[in-house]
């Protein structure tokens, strides 16, 4: 008898994770973590909280910066993301200087009020259920005069993609389907606003850095099937159309017009990233409930 339980469950999380490791985070993810750590610089003493620990190796950078006084809390979206990253981290350190654990990043932090000197977050607003919520819970958990540092894409991630879809809408006049589009692209945030969005959570003396790289793809096919689409976006980019035949009949379009627009030559597609580093200058007892 096949085992449908909680063990098939988690062999399908090991392989999504798997999967996550080798074809999806040196994309994105470390991307985000290299820009989340450059200059960053830790005191003596510092109990830290890193959301979105990835693979663990921003994990050991951050730990190389720590004193035995210090403690860092690690926190990823599954237990087998998070088992992949314990498993990157000197074993030295486990249960002494870093600690472990899955949450549901679309959940309230599991921390007392002002509890850390320094909060870390690489995630993807946009396809959080709740910004603002999670930036209250930031400044909730971290310390008056504590710091933050928050790593994000932004407005102008995958526009290349999105610019092909909105004319194919526009073609088919899809008129509804066109404006959910329009909508989706806006959760990516423009960096102004954001830095705006920090500071009404509670954040001050905020320092913004961005940064643009592409992918690069030969076909629309190799883009489709490419697990950093496949396993991130594309799900958010069919929900826009649909389900159905429709929704079929859509992408179909779409492949062919960038098959069109880029025969012969290769498909780019832009990711913008922001850091985001800020001080919390005051109380923190703000509810994201």
């Amino acid at each position: 008898m096949t085992s449908t339980g909680p063990s098939h469950l988690l062999t399908q999380q090991e392989k999504q994770a798997r999967v996550y490791e080798e074809d999806v985070y040196p994309l994105v993810g470390q991307k985000l973590a290299d820009l989340l750590t450059q200059g960053l610089s830790l005191g003596r003493g510092t109990h830290a909280l890193q959301i979105g620990c990835g693979l663990g190796t921003s994990t050991t950078e951050l730990l190389h910066q720590l004193d035995s006084d210090s403690r860092l809390i690690a926190i990823e979206s599954s237990a087998a993301f998070v088992e992949r990253a314990r498993a990157n981290v000197p074993g030295e350190y486990l249960g002494r200087r870093v600690f472990f654990r899955a949450h549901d990043l679309s959940a309230k932090l599991p921390f007392d009020d002002n509890a850390f000197d320094c909060t870390l977050a690489n995630v993807t607003l946009a396809e959080h259920p709740s910004p603002d919520a999670f930036l209250a819970e930031l400044a909730r958990v971290t310390k008056p005069g504590g710091k933050l540092r928050l790593a994000t894409l932004l407005s102008g991630t995958w526009r290349e993609f999105l610019d092909v879809y909105s004319d194919v809408l526009v073609r088919l006049r899809k008129d509804e389907i066109a404006a959910a589009l329009k909508a989706y692209a806006k959760t990516f945030p423009e960096a102004e606003a954001l830095a705006g969005r920090l500071e009404a959570a509670g954040f001050g003396k905020l320092d913004v850095q961005s940064t643009h790289w592409e992918l690069v793809f030969r076909t629309s096919r190799e883009f489709f099937y490419a697990p950093v689409i496949e396993r991130g976006p594309l799900r958010h980019w069919k929900a826009v159309a649909g389900k159905g035949p429709e929704m079929q009949d859509i992408f179909l379009a779409v492949k062919q017009a960038i098959d069109t627009y880029f025969g012969g030559g290769a498909f780019s597609v832009s990711l913008v990233a922001g850091l985001f580093a800020g001080i919390s200058p005051g109380s923190n007892a703000v509810s994201a409930a």
